[in-house]
């Protein structure tokens, strides 16, 4: 009796060491095929090779199915992205760049999520491409234009479509073909997966090449509420947008930090939830402000954390919109990136950045003067994106730290937060730690818009 017990012990054992391995080997398979980081509610990756930078950006869905869809939608545009790289990087010096951002927002009981993905692999400019998802966040539901509408009323909202997009054409004394701006805004749902209803009417946004040509750009258009009236579902319409309401920052003496040598923390690529606001939270701690280089795109999905931040007297400067090679744009697109953003940043805090670190920071002459405003750089980059180790990102500025610096780190990743906040507990005593324009009045500096600093 006690050898079969022991028999069975020892086969219970075999089947323990078994199911452990199988678990191990799945974990690591998952870990091979996804190297992807996972931060609060967001999934990020970023690679930087001799041939080709890649930042995908999208967020952790509380729908599984939703997410698994925008997911394989993500993975297949960049394997596809890394099979053009892998097969052009020993024909081609030009490198090569994938950038997916993101937007999420609320939609009555819906939300909206926008992908979009630019591809540069050579030539005159990015391709880009959008794809919309409108869901019920706990059903999964998906939902399309005919969900907004009364029944057999697509038709109608198409010829008003029609109407505005000629309008937006002659409005702005711009070329237009009527026949192609016809197909784009014909009676298809295809036709009209990127809208949004606002204050006083319904928003469209047509891709490029829906209605013109690449050189039309992207068109976005508003039909009037009174236009909608029969064919907007009465629910939707007369919509009350509350005003956002902030409070501007009071100026901090600085005459407290004299004697003192300065350091100027800078957050690239928020702003976030969770990270983002765990910095904000402890900053008073060490008597800190700091420096957001905010991405446009994620303005409006994280405007709480963008209006807080601005509110506790930290500096609002530009990313850009899409985080796109300045490099790889024509004038145009370079100050849509630009402008786009600001426009953005206004409409949440009520004032306009003057201060642009470009992605990359590749910036030069041009773009300097062009974009009109003052280009910050860096001088202490703790390769936090590439760590996420909150110990070694202290470490490199702690190692690194002088009087003047700039310290490039990145709010997307709590790692980074809290790396920067060992690193202000090491240096409390001897550092001061203050926003760009905080750095520039005490250093007694007078920017030039035609340099990028590094320092001060």
């Amino acid at each position: 009796m006690r050898s079969k017990r022991n028999k069975k012990l020892k086969l219970t054992n075999q089947a323990k060491i078994i199911f452990s391995i199988i678990i191990i080997g799945i974990v690591l398979f998952s870990m091979s095929f996804r190297s992807l980081n996972i931060e609060g509610e967001e999934i990020h990756e970023i690679k930087e090779e001799e041939n080709y930078t890649l930042k995908i950006d999208y967020p952790v869905l509380a729908n599984a199915t939703i997410e698994e869809e925008v997911k394989e939608f993500i993975t297949t545009k960049k394997e596809e992205f890394l099979k053009t790289a892998e097969s052009l990087g020993e024909i081609t010096e030009t490198k090569l760049d994938l950038s997916i951002t993101y937007t999420l927002n609320s939609l009555f009981d819906y939300q909206a999520l926008h992908v979009n993905v630019y591809t540069y692999t050579g030539g005159a400019h990015y391709i880009k491409e959008e794809k919309s998802y409108y869901f019920h966040p706990e059903t999964g539901e998906k939902i399309d234009i005919t969900n907004f509408l009364n029944e057999n009323k697509l038709e109608e909202l198409s010829n008003l479509a029609y109407y505005y997009t000629l309008k937006y054409y002659q409005d702005n004394n711009r070329e237009y073909d009527e026949d192609w701006i016809k197909e784009g805004t014909s009676a298809k749902k295809e036709n009209f997966t990127n809208f949004n209803f606002k204050e006083n009417g319904l928003e469209l946004f047509f891709v490029l090449y829906q209605v013109g040509p690449h050189s039309d750009g992207e068109i976005k258009i508003e039909i009037p509420e009174e236009k909608l009236e029969g064919i907007v579902k009465e629910e939707y319409l007369s919509i009350e947008k509350e005003p956002i309401q902030v409070t501007n920052p009071s100026k901090r003496d600085l005459s407290k930090f004299e004697g003192k040598k300065l350091l100027a923390f800078t957050f690239d690529d928020g702003p976030s939830d969770a990270p983002t606001n765990k910095l904000l939270d402890n900053l008073d701690k060490y008597d800190a402000r700091v420096t957001f280089f905010v991405l446009g795109s994620r303005v409006n999905t994280y405007q709480n954390s963008l209006k807080r931040a601005y509110e506790m007297g930290n500096l609002i400067g530009s990313h850009t919109y899409s985080h796109l090679n300045l490099f790889k744009l024509g004038d145009y697109d370079i100050m849509k990136e630009i402008n786009n953003t600001n426009d953005a940043i206004e409409s949440i805090i009520g004032i306009r950045p003057d201060k642009l670190r470009a992605p990359y920071g590749n910036t030069n002459e041009h773009i300097r003067e062009i974009s009109n405003m003052y280009s910050i750089l860096w001088d202490i980059d703790t390769e936090d994106w590439k760590y996420k180790d909150a110990e070694k990102i202290k470490d490199n500025i702690v190692s690194h730290a002088h009087d003047g610096a700039i310290i490039l780190l990145h709010d997307i990743y709590m790692t980074s937060v809290e790396g920067a906040l060992l690193a202000m507990e090491e240096l409390k005593d001897e550092y001061a730690f203050v926003t760009i324009d905080e750095m520039i009045e005490l250093k007694g500096v007078t920017l030039d818009k035609n340099k990028s600093y590094f320092n001060f």
